[in-house]
């Protein structure tokens, strides 16, 4: 009976002792929220009203120190709020390069700012300057990034088609000036022997200051069965003086050239121009062939016999 009476001693002693330290650092608190306080505290700055040619490429600092007095409440609804001082380019200075927030220019928007929670003791920075620079825009050509294998018997013979072949980008005018194609990402296809129409991202700079009219293209592959075709086509020898007179061999050159199946029997030697420019003439004593027409959907042209032989007629 002793020990039950002591341990209830014990218990309300305990619970005695508790409420009382509850009412303590309760009454400790609420002095100190109601006491006067002078600290320092920070706040990010943002620049409003930028005019639309313009962009900020560059700021000297991100926030701001603020000596304030206020109650100890007022601190506590700081710490939970979004510390963010709104500051307008019309109200400071502008040097054509950069705008420039002083204590002078800044401390009327500051204190309109912080006055219904703070007193503004004094702020702690001397300029802050946000450099600009003029937005324009740049058409630029897209740049197809790829390592392209064809499997045997089939190729390509009408240029990759990219949709759009250019883009726009606006950003700062000194930016654009170092951008004159867009890349793809790097594209790779092994053994291809179907069309291609697919999504491609671009390879794009990761930067606020630019913006892009598209970050992907199509691209579209028309793949073809080919073959090898030969034909023999004649040669014409140009710029011969008119006092010289002179007989070559041979007369007709063999061209091995890739075409697609479907127009393989298009083509005749009449498609094909070869001459030898006789003011070219090797040391040698040789003629050297050069193929000056051609049709534009065939691929890999190759000459069989490049030596054209000659001889002065009297």
């Amino acid at each position: 009976m002793t020990n039950h009476k002591l341990n209830m001693f014990n218990y309300k002693t305990f619970n005695n002792f508790f409420i009382f330290l509850l009412i303590s650092i309760l009454f400790s608190t609420i002095v100190k929220l109601t006491k006067v306080h002078t600290k320092s505290i920070s706040y990010k700055i943002n620049l409003t009203d930028i005019p639309d040619n313009k962009i900020i490429t560059n700021q000297s600092v991100d926030s701001i120190k603020l000596t304030v007095s206020s109650f100890g409440l007022d601190f506590i609804k700081y710490y939970l709020s979004n510390q963010v001082i709104n500051i307008s380019s019309k109200d400071i200075l502008d040097n054509s390069q950069s705008y420039v927030i002083t204590q002078s220019n800044s401390y009327s928007q500051i204190d309109n700012f912080i006055t219904p929670k703070f007193e503004l003791i004094s702020i702690n920075f001397d300029s802050l300057f946000f450099d600009y620079d003029r937005l324009g825009t740049k058409n630029v050509p897209v740049v197809l990034n790829s390592i392209i294998n064809f499997s045997q018997g089939f190729d390509y013979f009408e240029n990759f088609t990219l949709i759009p072949d250019s883009i726009s980008v606006i950003g700062p005018e000194l930016a654009l000036k170092s951008i004159n194609t867009i890349k793809t990402k790097e594209l790779i296809l092994d053994n291809l022997k179907s069309s291609f129409n697919e999504d491609l991202e671009l390879d794009i700079q990761n930067t606020t200051n630019l913006k892009y009219s598209t970050k992907s293209i199509k691209l579209l592959i028309d793949v073809e069965k080919s073959t090898e075709s030969m034909l023999d086509i004649p040669i014409s020898i140009i710029n011969i003086p008119n006092d010289i007179k002179l007989n070559y061999y041979p007369k007709m050159i063999k061209v091995s050239f890739t075409v697609s199946l479907d127009n393989y029997q298009n083509y005749s030697s009449k498609d094909f121009k070869i001459i030898c420019d006789f003011n070219q003439i090797s040391q040698n004593g040789k003629l050297t062939p050069e193929v000056m027409k051609q049709p534009n959907l065939i691929k890999n042209l190759r000459l069989i016999n490049k030596d054209i032989q000659y001889v002065f007629l009297k």
